[in-house]
Formats: C-alpha cells, sequence, structure tokens
C-alpha cells in the first residue's frame, strides 16, 4: 500500500501548469506521420527529461525520425515499469479546425490541437510524472523506463526497435498511455492488414477481347469475399473479429483494359484467431478462384501484422494499478479491452509484459478535427503514474 506520508510529498510536485505547457509545446512540434518527422519532439523530451535527472538516450532512427529511451533509477531491488507513448500523429485532413492544429491552444479547460489525444496529453502525463518522481526525492526499489516512440500510426518503427532490445530488464509490466479517458484496459484487438492485387493483361478498351480485365478479376474476389466465414470465438473484452475492405484502385486510363487492381483489407483479430491460419485462408480462396478460371490471377501480402494482446485483470500488476487509480479518482474501476492497437502489440510480447493501457485522452477523439484533450484528465493521469509507480515500486 501507497505510504500517505510519501505520496503526498509526491503529489506536491505535480502541478497543472508544467503539464500543459509540456503538452502545448509537444503539439506545436509537428510529427505527423507520413513522414514522422518526430525528430525535434523526440530531441526536445529528450532534453526535459535529461533536465529532470533522468539517463536519456535518443534513438536516431533517419536524420528526420526519432524515438526515446528514459531510465529513472530505481534501487534495483525490483523489477522496474516501463511506460510507453508515441511522438507521431495523424495528419489534419482538410476540414477548418476551431484552432490552429499545431499552436497547442489553451481553452474551455482544454488543450487543442492535433495529437493531443492521441497521445502528446499522455506522453506530457508521463514525463511531468518521472520529473516529480526524480524531484520528490522517494526512493523505488526498481527502474521505471520511458519509451517514447517514432511511427505508432504507421509501422511502429520505434517500439519494434526498442523491443530488440537486451538491456531494458528485468520488468514486470507496461503502461501504454494511449487514450483511455483515465480508464483501464488490458486487452487490445490484433490488426492483421491484407493487400491483394488482381494481375490482368492490358488491351485497347475498343478491342477488350485482347485483355484479361483486372478489375473485373477483382468483383469476382470480392464476391467471394462476402461469402468467406472466417472462424473465431467471442471474447468476453475484445467481442467480434472484424473484417473490412477499405481502399480499391486499378486500372491506369479509360480506354486502356486494366492489367492490375488492389485492394486493402482490415481485419481486427481477437485471440482465439491465428494470422497464419486467416492469411492461409485467404491463399486458398485465391487457389481455388485461378483454378475455376486459368485467366484469373492474384497475389496477396501481409502489410500490418500484430497479435492480440490480453492481460488478467487479477494479474497482480493490474490491481496495484487500480489501487493507484482509486486513490486518485476515488474509486477503482474494472478493467476492459479496446479494439484499437498499440505498440504493446510489439513491447509487450518482446519483454513477456502484462499491459495496461491507461491514458488522459478520449478514445472517440482521437484522428478527429478539432482534437483537444482535457487538461483536468491530464492532471489525473500524471498523479495515476506517478503513484502507480510509488504503489509498485516503492
Amino acid at each position: 500500500m501507497i505510504n500517505p506520508v510519501m505520496s503526498e510529498q509526491l503529489l506536491s510536485h505535480i502541478d497543472e501548469k508544467s503539464i500543459v505547457d509540456l503538452c502545448s509545446q509537444l503539439i506545436r512540434l509537428k510529427s505527423v506521420n507520413p513522414p514522422g518527422n518526430e525528430h525535434d519532439a523526440a530531441r526536445y523530451s529528450a532534453d526535459y527529461l535529461a533536465e529532470a535527472g533522468l539517463e536519456v538516450e535518443l534513438i536516431t532512427h533517419t536524420p528526420e525520425r526519432a524515438s526515446v529511451l528514459a531510465r529513472l533509477k530505481g534501487s534495483g531491488e525490483l523489477p522496474g515499469i516501463m511506460f510507453t507513448g508515441h511522438l507521431d500523429t495523424v495528419p489534419v485532413g482538410a476540414e477548418k479546425w476551431l484552432y490552429d492544429p499545431f499552436a497547442g491552444e489553451v481553452s474551455e479547460g482544454r488543450v487543442w490541437g492535433r495529437g493531443t489525444c492521441d497521445m502528446k496529453g499522455g506522453d506530457a502525463a508521463i514525463m511531468v510524472a518521472l520529473k516529480a518522481l526524480a524531484a520528490s526525492g522517494v526512493q523505488l526499489k526498481g527502474d521505471v523506463v520511458l519509451a517514447l516512440t517514432a511511427g505508432e500510426e504507421a509501422d511502429s518503427l520505434g517500439a519494434v526497435t526498442i523491443a530488440r532490445r537486451t538491456d531494458l530488464g528485468p520488468l514486470q509490466a507496461l503502461v501504454v498511455a494511449e487514450p483511455s479517458s483515465n480508464d483501464i484496459y488490458v486487452a487490445e484487438k490484433g490488426a492483421l492488414w491484407l493487400e491483394i492485387t488482381t494481375h490482368g493483361k492490358t488491351a485497347h478498351g475498343s478491342m477488350p477481347h485482347l485483355g484479361k480485365n483486372a478489375v473485373l478479376m477483382m468483383v469476382t474476389l470480392l464476391n467471394e469475399l462476402q461469402l468467406m466465414k472466417i472462424p473465431f470465438e467471442v471474447h468476453p473484452m475484445l467481442g467480434d473479429f472484424s473484417m473490412s475492405i477499405n481502399t480499391i484502385n486499378g486500372g491506369v486510363k479509360t480506354n486502356v483494359v486494366p492489367d492490375y487492381c488492389e485492394i486493402t483489407i482490415d481485419m481486427r483479430t481477437v485471440p482465439s484467431q491465428d494470422h497464419q491460419a486467416i492469411y492461409a485462408q485467404f491463399n486458398g480462396l485465391i487457389e481455388k478462384l485461378a483454378q475455376a478460371d486459368p485467366d484469373f490471377k492474384a497475389s496477396i501480402k501481409i502489410i500490418n501484422d500484430r497479435i492480440p494482446i490480453t492481460t488478467d485483470p487479477d494479474n497482480p500488476m493490474v490491481k496495484a494499478f487500480n489501487r493507484a487509480l482509486g486513490q486518485v479518482l476515488g474509486q477503482e474501476t474494472t478493467p476492459k479491452g479496446v479494439r484499437y492497437y498499440t505498440d504493446a502489440a510489439a513491447l509487450s510480447p518482446a519483454f513477456n509484459l502484462p499491459m495496461i493501457i491507461c491514458g488522459p485522452g478520449e478514445a472517440g477523439m482521437a484522428h478527429q478535427p478539432n482534437e483537444y484533450v482535457d487538461i483536468d484528465k491530464m492532471v489525473q493521469a500524471t498523479r495515476i503514474y506517478a503513484l502507480a509507480c510509488l504503489e509498485i515500486l516503492g
């Protein structure tokens, strides 16, 4: 249990202005993905954490892209905790915003801008919590490691790089500051994205019989996909498997028979499913269509592969984190699951860590125009993170 004197001492080092100022500054450092450009945000974060007294490493992926690894040293008596948040954001979109999406405006009890919710508000909360832990003089029995990553919105470049490290442990929990309205999630769906291309032969549009129409091949494939049943078992926290065909592209010109057509498919998987078995099922369908029609030709490749992640709600780390949350919010919560995926898909299996998602943003606000994060939620999250470290490592 948390020592009330130590708790009060720790929380006295957390103030709203520091959190808001840091969040606003991170918003001003554009890191839209694509292309990423996280280097400036990573450098600023690294400098902030170094000044707070942490050991810091800037991981440079390219001249424009970087991640951060920081460590607040403990005594080594217990395995540490890893926190993670990503530095990249999605693009702004065409819709006009109420506030400049890269100004970090503060209004109506919120910080506004692209990435406030997803997830620079969470990043700011973690960093201020670690600064408070360092300033308070509280002696922790294990290290607190922070991974601020590049590329989560695309290929998890930073998380995949960090997952290969062998010098970060021992660790006992992973906390992801993705949007959850400071609720606790312990399960996330997997993602399997496929790109399927049908291959034809060009011909003049006035002589289609001389070509092989890849668009019509794709129509045949799409009709079969609508009938295909992919096995799964409903998960108590994650629910059903889902599949959505979300992009299509084909042909080169109105008067040219198309020699290719391409679709991408977004599948969100649950723990009862095996991604290789699903991939094999799609390959089997393509082979069946090719046997039925010698002119049918298609290829398939995986463009995103992230397994589902689940943690037992009764895991000691989840219960300890929940106690810290209860001290801040007045009551503990019932752990739940989320449909989206996070960098935990790379980090949790690599280090064999139970996963906890808890962040100040609202999940429904992620990727939306006029994105914002509530200031009071950021303050709560900062307090939760700091007290969770004290609960688990104190």
